[in-house]
């Protein structure tokens, strides 16, 4: 599907308030992190040309068990680049579904786990909060990135961006997006030349009583909100998603993302879950509390 979006979906989505949640890790911890991964030596990822290929992203949904055969067939060809995100890095390599690339973002040290095993010829791309012990464990690869997920306006003053700025002299780029590692993903992706887009395991909720498509204790006591949407009008035909706050907030930022700069690439949601749901149907959230 296009990334065409209803303006109804913003409308209605951005008149809901539920809880904000926390960052995982203290801030001090975050600028500790940043620190330390500005002083390895590592190249930064700057903005680039427009890019041909074709990106696979692939996040951690419960829809890529039901969509592992649409991903490998597109993985054949040559002009496709698979990226992964935290666990579905392993998931594909389970499946022989070799990675192009990487992306960690998460500053907690359990995420260090999401870079094993290593492969030959896959870009790993991390961004400066992550921790120390992430960047322990590709400094001897061939290719890592380093980029900040910086985001704001220019004039937003931040620990970050003053840390930033006075170790690069101003000679550093912020990678836009919002609160997960996927639509960060696709904020540094986009930022790297690549125009055209397809998601898979991008769902935004639980699927079958499943948030990932693998394990990931982390996420075992998340908060459930249930979520009911339907077509504007049509009300017999809702469907109702089960979501974290995480979910919910991401579907925001990709609803977001698609409404500010929707018109400079192609997006193709794979699967049945909360965000192919509401582009393809045009599905306004008609109802979310907490369960």
């Amino acid at each position: 599907m296009s990334a065409a979006l209803s303006p109804a979906v913003m409308e209605v989505l951005e008149g809901i308030e539920i809880p904000e949640g926390q960052v995982n890790v203290p801030e001090e911890t975050i600028l500790a992190n940043i620190a330390s991964a500005i002083r390895r030596g590592l190249p930064q990822v700057w903005q680039q040309r427009p890019n041909p290929s074709v990106v696979c992203l692939v996040g951690g949904g419960p829809s890529l068990i039901a969509t592992e055969h649409e991903l490998r067939d597109l993985s054949f060809d040559p002009n496709v680049e698979v990226v992964t995100v935290n666990g579905a890095y392993r998931w594909c390599i389970d499946r022989n579904i070799r990675p192009s690339a990487q992306v960690v973002v998460d500053a907690r040290a359990s995420n260090a786990r999401f870079l094993d095993p290593y492969v030959p010829e896959c870009r790993y791309y991390l961004a400066s909060q992550a921790h120390p012990d992430a960047f322990d464990r590709v400094m001897d690869r061939r290719w890592v990135g380093l980029f900040h997920a910086v985001g704001g306006s220019d004039e937003d003053d931040t620990a970050a961006k003053r840390l930033l700025h006075d170790y690069y002299l101003g000679r550093w780029q912020g990678v836009a997006g919002g609160s997960t590692v996927t639509t960060r993903a696709i904020g540094l992706l986009r930022m790297m030349g690549y125009l055209r887009f397809h998601l898979f395991g991008v769902d935004s909720c639980w699927m079958d009583g499943l948030h990932h498509a693998y394990a990931q204790p982390e996420n075992e006591h998340d908060r459930r909100y249930r979520v009911s949407m339907s077509p504007s009008g049509h009300e017999d035909r809702a469907r109702e998603f089960f979501c974290a706050p995480w979910h919910v907030k991401q579907f925001q930022d990709l609803l977001r993302f698609i409404r500010l700069s929707g018109d400079s690439f192609l997006l193709n949601v794979h699967g049945t879950g909360l965000l192919a749901h509401a582009l393809t149907d045009a599905a306004e959230v008609a109802r979310i509390e907490e369960l």
